[in-house]
């Protein structure tokens, strides 16, 4: 049985991503394109949240100049996101880049 600590260091884990170096690979043959992602999907976060903390992690995304800690539970939400702007070789990028 885990204690009340271990509960909340497990909830509270993060995924380390670069929004402005995603690899995508547009093409079916030739090298991945590394594109910067973090004007777009910042602004694409904020508006589809209704959340207070969701909307300054779109401002973390949008000024971000590196890394961003991304809460694991965040990352079903950006998914959802992508899937509704971005094609589908953008879409499989994310999904790599955010799944543990």
């Amino acid at each position: 049985m885990k204690t009340k600590k271990e509960e909340i260091k497990e909830e509270k884990k993060v995924l380390l991503v670069d929004f402005s170096k995603v690899s995508v690979q547009l093409t079916f043959e030739g090298d991945p394109k590394e594109l910067d992602f973090r004007k777009s999907l910042g602004n694409a976060i904020r508006q589809a949240s209704g959340d207070i903390a969701l909307d300054e992690f779109a401002r973390k995304v949008y000024f971000s100049e590196g890394h961003v800690e991304v809460p694991t539970e965040y990352a079903s939400f950006i998914l959802r996101i992508v899937k509704d702007k971005y094609n589908t070789p953008t879409q499989q990028a994310f999904e790599s880049l955010l799944t543990i």
